[in-house]
């Protein structure tokens, strides 16, 4: 709790206020037992009807202090915890975006919004519920064992025999249920990792006409967590009925203990109404045990895969911290090895890219040729060797820097549920001229005939618009950061020829002088290439241009008779 409380600094003191508040206003209705009792034995007897009259009027008073003021501490309260939520959040959402591409591939989506949902919904409502509860059960119970005390020691000990059974019960159902709570939140997680995939894949689904076979699948992952969820509910049930009748027993030796007592003149029918009132009191943590054992549970699993999320390390570090002006300059790899998952995509790279000129990286699939795009980007560093920038390592310089000045296109481009616009104008600031003239740049002739142009809003990542369509706005919004780097990463591997000439010829006949790494699977897309690199499991087998590959008759010939259907 320390920890969730200390990133919001600013609102501890506030927090721990409004609890001490609230505890406060919930419990001097102990208070109401007592004047009870005092009525009974002092007032009533005497039939002094003005004191009654004036207990009342102060009765009636000290209830509207009481629940004023617990109102308005429980409006403050809320508003702290959502506070203090708000912030975790933005510290979860941050740490995210400071994690690598490795992180993201070992964590699923699901899991991770399980964590920013129902995770801090369980969070808050530890802050929120259970903490001052908890005090004010502490509260009362203190109050109450050490008020009976002084009025019959022997009797009020008698009355908390079964709370030493109940305690036993209690630790047996404590180790039971946590596991089982951890096992519900696992499910949670995979219902909401298929349900992510098919909204996603909803056309692959339609396309392959298996709606059926989905929700089949969805019922059994939704069964399997409805069971779990029984199965903890009929856990809970038979520990609060343990609970329950353990707990009622106490009344029973109230009846029978209280009844002797009173009958032998050993105690005031005005002390048995403060007994019984009290009762409650001392059985309320054990019949509210269940409940609170199973929601603090809840937020002790739930803090526990947030800290995995806050305490979790990017593998790839760049601290660099040098500035560079530009990448107008030769960047050289030097004997660059790249493991990933204890297997070795890129081995004893040597290699040199000149500024302005266009440099392909093309071979079979698994050869190291996307690797050559990460590396670029820093999403992954070498195993060993050394990439320079100029005459400095990569690795000393700032990423920051790095990546502003890289156009990157993926070939499985990613746009915001958003307008053309604002997609274009990503991470720059660009006026709605310059984004069309970088939507012309890459062939976005699609633009003028939709309803508003450029303001038009597209779907959740892209739906509404072609492969193609993606692809070539994907290309205007890399342009659009008038990047020193041009790298594009297999853009026209799923696009239909007519679109994949129109994107090489837009790519060939580019006006902005930058330097261009394009990272293909067809020959089409490198052969107007100054530089073609062919791959061939992770070294390089062959260097040239497209004529002088075909000379050789080595692996880019080979390539180039399959994919023109000459072998």
């Amino acid at each position: 709790m320390k920890r969730i409380l200390n990133m919001s600094k600013e609102n501890r003191v506030s927090f721990l206020i409004a609890n001490i508040l609230l505890i406060f206003f919930d419990s001097i209705t102990l208070i109401f037992p007592i004047i009870i009792g005092y009525i009974i034995d002092n007032i009533l007897i005497n039939h002094n009807m003005n004191q009654i009259l004036y207990l009342t009027i102060f009765m009636i008073a000290f209830a509207i202090f009481k629940y004023a003021g617990a109102y308005f501490s429980v409006i403050k309260l809320e508003h702290i915890c959502l506070k203090i939520i708000a912030n975790v959040k933005r510290k979860c959402y941050q740490k995210l975006n400071e994690l690598d591409y490795y992180y993201f591939e070992h964590n699923s989506r699901g899991e991770l919004m399980t964590a920013f949902t129902s995770d801090l919904n369980n969070i808050r409502r530890q802050l929120s519920y259970n903490i001052k509860t908890i005090g004010f059960i502490v509260v009362t119970f203190i109050w109450s064992f050490c008020y009976l005390l002084t009025k019959n020691a022997l009797f009020t000990l008698i009355l908390l025999t079964p709370a030493i059974i109940i305690g036993v019960i209690s630790y047996h159902f404590l180790r039971k249920i946590v596991p089982k709570y951890e096992l519900v939140r696992d499910k949670t997680a995979l219902c909401n990792d298929y349900i992510s995939d098919n909204i996603e894949g909803n056309r692959v689904v339609k396309t392959f006409a298996i709606e059926h076979e989905e929700i089949k699948n969805m019922k059994k992952l939704a069964n399997n967590y409805i069971n779990q969820d029984i199965e903890n509910c009929l856990l809970e049930d038979s520990f609060f009925a343990k609970i329950d009748f353990f707990s009622n027993f106490m009344y029973v030796l109230f009846l029978l203990i209280g009844g002797y007592l009173f009958i032998h003149d050993s105690i005031t029918i005005g002390t048995l109404v403060i007994f019984s009132s009290y009762l409650s009191y001392l059985i309320t943590p054990f019949t509210r045990l269940s409940e609170l054992l199973g929601s603090v549970e809840r937020y002790l699993v739930s803090k526990k895969r947030i800290f995995k999320i806050l305490d979790a390390e990017p593998k790839v570090i760049l601290l660099g911290t040098k500035s560079i002006a530009n990448l107008n300059v030769p960047i050289t790899f030097n004997g660059v090895r790249v493991v990933y998952d204890n297997k070795v995509v890129l081995n004893d790279l040597n290699l040199k890219i000149n500024p302005k000129e266009t440099i392909a990286f093309i071979g079979p699939t698994g050869s190291g040729k996307s690797t050559i795009a990460k590396l670029l980007l820093g999403l992954i560093t070498p195993e060993s060797g050394e990439i320079l920038i100029g005459k400095d390592n990569f690795l000393d310089l700032n990423i920051k820097d790095i990546r502003e000045k890289i156009g990157y296109v993926s070939q499985n481009p990613f746009l915001f549920s958003d307008t053309i616009y604002n997609n274009i104008n990503y991470g720059t600031n660009i006026t709605k001229e310059e984004a069309y003239h970088y939507a012309s740049l890459a062939c976005c002739t699609y633009i003028d005939k939709l309803p508003q142009k450029i303001d038009t809003m597209i779907g959740e990542k892209g739906v509404g618009l072609s492969g193609g369509e993606m692809q070539r706005l994907s290309l205007a919004r890399a342009l659009a950061v008038n990047p020193d780097i041009l790298l594009l990463d297999d853009i026209t591997s799923a696009l239909d020829i007519e679109t994949e000439e129109k994107i090489n010829e837009s790519i060939a006949n580019l006006k902005i002088k930058t330097t261009k790494v394009i990272i293909a699977s067809k020959i089409v897309s490198v052969m107007n290439a100054d530089k073609i690199v062919v791959l061939d499991k992770g070294v390089v087998a062959e260097v040239g241009t497209h004529e002088e590959l075909l000379k050789k008759k080595g692996l880019y010939y080979e390539l180039y008779k399959i994919q023109e259907g000459l072998s």
